[in-house]
This record gives C-alpha cells, structure tokens and sequence, in this order.
C-alpha cells in the first residue's frame, strides 16, 4: 500500500456498543490485555496515517428533546446498544473504512463496531 499520507483520504467514525455494562464484567486483567491491544492498534493507524482521534465514552447521560417548544432535559441511562467509546479514522474510500475498522479491538470483546463516513456532502459513498 502506498503511503497514506500522500493519498486522499477521508474522515470516518468508528462508533463502539455494548450491552450490559459488558466491559466491566472483564476481569482486571482481561481489560489490561484489551487496553494494551487498543494501544497496539492506535499506534498501527498512526504509522499508517489513519488514525485522527478517539476516546472513550462517559457513563452518564442526559436526553434532550425538544417537547411542546421547549427543551427537556431528562437521564437517560440505556443498557443495550450503548455507545461506549469512538475512533476518528481516515480511510480512501468506505470499504478501505470497513477494512481499517475490522481490526478494532472492541470485536473482541462482544462488542458491535458500527462505521460511518464523517461527511454530510455525499462525497463518500456508502456500502
């Protein structure tokens, strides 16, 4: 592959859910091995120039809506499909997305990686 850094590339997410509070059911010393596979990865997509930002997700939560005009704030405390952390990666296209997206760490451990292009202007196309 040729140096990403002199390719066009495009901004992309890679959103991680789970269930359950999943992650703190690990043992401490699984989650020492994830971080530690997450850490490898980040440092793989900064070699190759694909890797923005990403972050982890807070736990608590708050919904705002907007009812009869005003905005209601309100918990919110879902426990399926909860975003747990994100990825800003650059990518070619969406299948090379897919592809980078393929070796998060979050796959291996029960959690669901979805991938979505960062733009509004239909410049990338989709699956």
């Amino acid at each position: 592959m040729a140096d990403a850094s002199s390719e066009k590339l495009h901004p992309f997410l890679v959103l991680m859910y789970e269930d359950d509070d999943a992650w703190a059911t690990l043992s401490p010393s699984r989650q020492a091995e994830l971080m530690t596979l997450y850490g490898g990865w980040v440092a793989a997509l900064r070699a190759q120039h694909l890797f923005v930002s990403g972050a982890p997700a807070g736990r608590e939560q708050v919904l705002l809506e907007s009812v009869n005009g005003s905005i209601e704030a309100r918990s919110h405390a879902p426990t399926s499909n909860v975003l747990t952390g994100y990825f800003v990666i650059r990518a070619r296209d969406f299948a090379h997305a897919v592809d980078v997206a393929r070796g998060c760490p979050a796959l291996q451990h029960g959690e669901r990686v979805v991938v979505r292009a960062a733009v509004h202007d239909g410049s990338v196309g989709g699956p």
